[in-house]
């Protein structure tokens, strides 16, 4: 219960009324603190499922009371069966995998306020760099990297065809590998739509925290996050930093009021750790949904990714790769403890593990994944158990936030039904 309902409810009832209603209050706040995956496994995944089925019930109810979408799912369906009918949605079933996997993993990446996965360090940059590494042996971009996808490969991913080897100068007649095979610009253009799709992904998920606020200030009301944003600026107690963060979020925010859609533009088109609040202010200004979204689509799916796919691309490349590792060996010299010796260098251990996978990919005529040739799915590494213990960590703290959210409505609905009572005691 927010503190304004507090207040309206301690000028309502006696005082004694009142800290009935608010020791009831606190005491189901507490219990949904305690919803966690280790403390109360069977009730968080009990709401998490009520909430989920809300979701998607909610979800058929909204498209099936607007008839352009229905019609156009129906058709959609058609088209669909009729492919399957004819053997021919394969390609139609790997298109909307591919475009699922990596918008979803950019919706990841900026959904939660600020608690989102790290999708791009964790799969499109890899991803790219295995590119990368492939163009560089076999001199050109004509090679499958599009099944790399939903944490598996096709057995052909990232391997040179004979095609590939005889037009680089792997057979008699051949030539030299050519530069502008393997550029910077031959290269972007192998994973632009990746990149593209993940950006996009990054765009949607902007959207919560704008839908939140919006909501809120049509009918009137606060959002307290978005609130706390000046409070925290004007409150002398704070430290230095964070009232330097206030007034660059009171600065932010004041942009967004005057210049609308350019200033969404600007402010998405950088990796800014506080664009939430951008979302939120557009929310509370009431920015029209199209030039909001435009404007993410603008900034993030046609400006930031690009720039950052060019960095990274320039960085993959083998000179600049070469020179990284001997940064890593020169610089990085403390020593990892937890290893068996006790004497391995940290630049040591991930230029190792930088090699190791470059060897992984150039190497001819095996698959792209360690210790199985057809391409199957293994654990090769410390870094992989790494990676899927940081996604098992977001997918439990999604559950117990959802599961959280439905735990809130009900309690809402008890905490309603004891002031009720509360009312009717003389």
């Amino acid at each position: 219960m927010g503190n304004a309902t507090l207040e309206a409810l301690s000028k309502k009832f006696t005082p004694r009324k009142f800290q009935r209603i608010r020791k009831i209050s606190m005491d189901l706040e507490e219990e949904r603190r305690k919803l966690s995956i280790l403390r109360k496994p069977l009730q968080t995944l009990y709401y998490f499922n009520l909430m989920v089925w809300k979701l998607i019930l909610s979800g058929i109810r909204t498209t099936y009371n607007r008839s352009a979408v229905r019609r156009s799912a129906i058709l959609s369906l058609a088209v669909y069966f009729g492919l399957k009918v004819m053997d021919g949605a394969d390609a139609l079933e790997s298109s909307i995998c591919f475009v699922c996997w990596w918008a979803g993993l950019g919706i990841l990446s900026s959904i939660g306020l600020g608690t989102g996965m790290h999708s791009g360090l964790l799969f499109l940059w890899p991803h790219v760099f295995r590119v990368v590494t492939a163009a560089e042996k076999c001199g050109n971009t004509r090679f499958e990297a599009y099944s790399d996808m939903w944490g598996t490969r096709g057995a052909g991913a990232f391997q040179c065809t004979l095609e590939n080897n005889s037009s680089s100068g792997g057979g008699g007649g051949g030539g030299a590998k050519s530069a502008d095979d393997t550029g910077v610009f031959e290269l972007w253009k192998k994973v632009s739509v990746e990149c593209f799709l993940w950006g996009l992904g990054t765009a949607v998920g902007e959207i919560p925290p704008y839908a939140l606020c919006y909501s809120a200030s049509a009918v009137g009301k606060k959002n307290k996050d978005f609130e706390e944003a000046f409070e925290t600026g004007k409150d002398k107690d704070k430290s230095a930093i964070s009232r330097y963060m206030a007034s660059w979020l009171e600065w932010m925010l004041e942009l967004v009021k005057r210049h609308g859609l350019i200033a969404v533009v600007m402010l998405s088109a950088w990796p800014n750790a506080a664009f939430d609040m951008c979302g939120m202010a557009c929310g509370h200004f009431l920015m029209p949904f199209w030039t909001f979204f435009i404007g993410l689509v603008l900034g993030k799916a046609f400006i930031k990714v690009n720039i950052q796919c060019l960095v990274f691309l320039t960085l993959f490349k083998e000179s600049s790769r070469k020179a990284l590792l001997d940064f890593l060996r020169t610089h990085l010299v403390v020593r990892v403890p937890l290893l068996a010796d006790g004497e391995t260098r940290l630049g040591d251990m991930l230029s190792s593990m930088i090699v190791k996978n470059i060897e992984q990919i150039t190497a001819d005529g095996k698959g792209v994944r360690e210790g199985n040739a057809d391409g199957s799915w293994s654990m090769p590494s410390p870094l992989n158990f790494a990676m899927l213990t940081l996604v098992a960590i977001f997918v439990v703290s999604c559950i117990e936030q959802l599961a959280r959210v439905a735990k809130q409505e009900e309690d809402e609905a008890i905490l309603n039904e004891s002031i009720k009572k509360i009312e009717k005691v003389q």
